[in-house]
């Protein structure tokens, strides 16, 4: 799988877990939606950093701690 197609994957994801909490409480909380995009900014964007910049080793180290902390707060508020 080329790197290009894992932030498809996460928008797929939160897209997913979105409508899953809209079928449950028939309305998404702000803080919902602000997490949501917040996720999707800092994968999105540590993937095409990583992508189109030649990152140092410490700058790697810092996406990849981007897209960790941003599934483990997924997983923790929206518990999918």
């Amino acid at each position: 799988m080329k790197p290009e197609f894992v932030p498809w994957l996460w928008i797929i994801y939160v897209a997913y877990v979105l409508y899953k909490r809209y079928k449950e409480n028939s309305r998404l909380e702000n803080y919902e939606i602000t997490l949501a995009v917040l996720s999707l900014i800092a994968v999105c964007g540590g993937y095409f950093l990583a992508l189109y910049f030649n990152l140092s080793n410490t700058g790697i180290f810092w996406v990849n701690l981007s897209f960790f902390l941003s599934i483990i707060l997924m997983k923790m508020v929206f518990g999918v």
